[in-house]
């Protein structure tokens, strides 16, 4: 399960900001996240709980922002929703490049 492995990098960047900036306690840790990244969200809350126990961000949350996967046409240059992982244009037939989704950055750290 990678899941943990995410919550363990993501528990020591925010400890590590929290830290920088004296804070005595972390309440919230946003996450950007692509619908293409792999995460399963549920796995990923549970392990950063267990692992946030005694910590800085023990009892805070997790506050995920969900990014579409979108994708640019290399032909026409218009931009699309990729649906079923199908990279073909739907207008003209050209390739579609991934614009967005396959994100998993920490965007902030709401400290106290």
């Amino acid at each position: 399960m990678h899941e943990a492995a995410l919550a363990e990098n993501i528990l020591k960047i925010a400890i590590d900001a929290a830290e920088k900036v004296h804070a005595k306690k972390i309440s919230a840790i946003g996450l950007k996240l692509g619908e293409m990244s792999g995460v399963e969200v549920e796995a990923l809350n549970l392990s950063f709980e267990v692992l946030s126990k005694g910590t800085l961000a023990e009892n805070s949350t997790l506050k995920i922002n969900r990014v579409p996967i979108q994708a640019k046409c290399n032909k026409c240059g218009k931009i699309f929703r990729l649906e079923n992982y199908n990279f073909f244009c739907p207008e003209c037939d050209g390739i579609l490049i991934l614009q967005s989704g396959r994100e998993l950055l920490v965007e902030f750290v709401d400290c106290d």
